[in-house]
């Protein structure tokens, strides 16, 4: 018995140290991690360097640009802020050209059929943040344009609608400030966030030469004035991103487990959906602020 006895007090002594260099180790790696990129905060479980972030969460410091530039993964996407707290990444989002210029690369699929609107890895952890997002098309080709999901089921649809040009001391009708009514621009909610999009135009090949610039965007709503886009040539709109830390969903024996995503004492585990996909985010408990993902990362709010 005394040596069973023994054995296990060993056992637990391992225990304890091997949790103490972890806890030493992580906090050695924090303090190798790049904090910044640009103007941009970056905490985990985002990160640069390797052993500084969870799978899918790796980012690029593109240091070519002045200032550096921040990207999800390998440097496609460009990151604009990253949110802890609200779970989101506002990222630039370039337009999907209807009738790609001479010589300019082509959104079109192998099938000639659809228009593609990507960037994100498939299956997550990054989706379009649903109803939070607008789907805007651009054109005066009086064509019907359809949002279809990964799936290629109908997510949403708008038409546009450009009336003869007026008559002399007739002004044109164009939307005002951040109305998109369907005359030269429509838009619709994206109810369902997936990782892309394809796009496709109703009837087929009805943008003319003549309207080369007709364009699709999926942008932050409230981030863009109409008008301004009419008349401007504006590449990239803001978009919202949600993601999730897992795509498991909550247990039902709470506080969340040690082993979890959810490391602050002080944080507990959300189950989110994007309606396409589903997943959890963590959550700094009621009266504490702070990032959930780290140790003691949640802190107690100062009244």
């Amino acid at each position: 018995m005394e040596r069973l006895a023994s054995s296990r007090g060993a056992v637990f002594t391992v225990a304890v140290v091997a949790a103490l260099m972890l806890q030493t180790f992580g906090a050695a790696a924090a303090a190798n991690c790049s904090a910044r990129c640009g103007g941009i905060s970056i905490s985990y479980p985002f990160g640069i360097e390797a052993g500084c972030y969870q799978d899918g969460f790796n980012l690029t410091c593109d240091h070519s640009y002045r200032p550096p530039k921040l990207f999800l993964g390998d440097g496609t996407v460009e990151v604009l802020e990253i949110s802890i707290p609200s779970g989101t990444v506002r990222v630039n989002s370039s337009s999907v050209a209807l009738l790609p210029a001479a010589g300019a690369p082509s959104s079109v699929n192998s099938a000639g059929k659809y228009h593609t609107w990507g960037g994100l890895r498939r299956g997550g952890p990054f989706f379009i943040s649903p109803e939070k997002n607008k789907f805007l098309v651009l054109s005066c080709s009086n064509v019907q344009v359809l949002l279809l999901a990964e799936d290629n089921s109908t997510v949403n649809a708008c038409a546009t609608y450009c009336p003869p040009a007026p008559g002399k001391g007739q002004p044109f009708q164009f939307p005002l400030n951040k109305e998109c009514s369907g005359i030269g621009c429509c838009s619709a909610a994206i109810p369902k966030g997936y990782t892309s999009y394809s796009i496709q135009v109703q009837p087929p090949g009805n943008v003319s030469e003549f309207d080369s610039e007709s364009s699709v965007y999926i942008a932050e709503e409230g981030s863009y004035n109409v008008t301004r886009l009419i008349f401007e040539t504006i590449p990239t709109l803001l978009v919202l991103l949600d993601w999730v830390i897992s795509n498991s969903t909550c247990s039902k024996k709470l506080p969340a487990t040690p082993a979890s995503a959810c490391r602050s004492s002080s944080s507990s585990c959300q189950n989110y959906t994007s309606f396409a996909y589903s997943g959890h985010q963590c959550r700094c408990s009621a009266g504490y602020q702070g990032n959930p993902y780290v140790v003691n990362g949640c802190r107690g709010i100062q009244s």
